[in-house]
């Protein structure tokens, strides 16, 4: 990608993290504690349109809110138990693969391109987030081995990986309002360090009204500089998931 058409990015994505909701919105049934809420909102035609997608769609996404008197949201913070972790839901149009859902009684064999598709979704939406966020190298790849799609009720996939990435702290000045310099937090992470997510999306396209729905939640998995491996606690992913299955389309099942 190049670099030029990476900095349209990032200046898009400066003017729309605060753009309003459509219509056909998520119903967030559960958010748990500690979490933004209600979600942040940007419209991903952009960014998935750059890398040649042809999805339109919002992106409700939300991680660890900032704790009093502080400003910085909690995501950014190695001590946090919210530290990279992501919860969220896209709401697609112009999906290009409906037809594949046109059969009755779905497996997910029958959906190749769709899986494909919410993989693409979600490696672009990391990356061009790390680069908004000043990483000179973003870092967004699937482990093609790690990927597995099950039923998951109500017509739903879940599909699972692990991704290998970057964390979004790094930058020697903060980027927004909510995001600290690097000196914050260099006496504990090396700027821009590797992350490994493990990531969940739930996934089902609505045919009225010609939507794809994809739900998702990523934990994480990082090292400080003293050389200790972290992880995202058992409890938090826990609470990740029950969002994702509390999560719906305006109501629809």
């Amino acid at each position: 990608m190049k670099l030029g058409m990476i900095g349209g990015i990032i200046m898009t994505l400066a003017l729309t993290l605060s753009s309003p909701a459509r219509a056909l919105t998520p119903d967030f049934d559960y958010i748990a504690r500690g979490w933004i809420n209600p979600p942040n909102t940007v419209n991903m035609a952009p960014y998935w349109g750059a890398f040649g997608l042809q999805d339109q769609g919002t992106n409700y996404y939300t991680s660890g809110a900032p704790v009093a008197p502080s400003l910085y949201w909690e995501r950014f913070n190695p001590e946090s138990p919210l530290y990279q972790a992501w919860f969220g839901c896209y709401v697609v149009s112009d999906f290009p693969f409906a037809s594949e859902w046109s059969k009755p009684n779905l497996t997910s064999d029958d959906i190749p391109n769709t899986i494909a598709n919410v993989q693409q979704l979600v490696t672009i939406d990391q990356f061009v987030w790390l680069a908004a966020y000043g990483d000179p190298s973003p870092l967004a790849l699937i482990d093609p081995n790690s990927v597995f799609v099950l039923p998951a009720g109500d017509g739903y996939f879940l599909l699972y990986a692990t991704m290998a990435t970057h964390s979004d702290v790094g930058s020697p000045t903060g980027i927004y309002p909510w995001h600290p310099p690097y000196s914050a937090h260099s006496d504990e992470v090396a700027a821009f360090a590797p992350v490994t997510y493990a990531a969940v999306a739930r996934f089902k396209y609505f045919p009225s009204p010609d939507r794809l729905v994809v739900v998702y939640a990523s934990s994480a998995a990082w090292a400080t500089l003293d050389g200790t491996r972290h992880f995202t606690p058992p409890m938090v992913a826990a609470q990740q998931l029950e969002m994702v299955y509390s999560t719906t389309l305006g109501g629809k099942t």
